[in-house]
């Protein structure tokens, strides 16, 4: 159903404010989201800044914000295939690489690999895939 009234936001003028309203989310019509992007839960909690760009395949959980670190900072790119975890930040002008997979809870400040599974209580890559 979100990805129906998502669909119509970019649109009909206005559509936003239901999806605002309805999933608590904001995912504003300016961002460059690609198909079969997966937003878990309705995408409830999700923020994305509207410069942000979200290539084809990627799933997203509840309450993730991908957005600015500073007023003058670049915005994140997220590449094909990654998995995004639930109740994460990723902030700044950010590559999370094709593939990559971004634990619960993070804090993502720094780009990450292509194909890495990344964590950010230990501040470190945990493993290669």
């Amino acid at each position: 159903m979100f990805n129906f009234i998502y669909k119509l936001s970019r649109c009909i003028y206005g559509m936003d404010k239901v999806l605002r309203f309805l999933y608590a989310c904001d995912v504003p019509k300016r961002c460059t989201i690609g198909k079969n992007v997966v937003f878990e839960h309705n995408a409830l909690g999700v923020t994305i800044y509207p410069d942000s760009i979200i290539e084809d395949n990627v799933h997203i959980q509840h309450h993730v914000t991908i957005g600015l670190r500073t007023h003058n900072s670049g915005s994140p790119i997220i590449r094909k295939g990654a998995f995004i975890g639930a109740h994460t930040l990723i902030l700044g002008n950010v590559e999370i690489g094709e593939g990559a997979i971004i634990g619960a809870g993070s804090l993502v400040l720094d780009n990450v690999p292509a194909n890495t599974i990344y964590y950010n209580v230990r501040e470190k890559t945990i493993r290669k895939k």
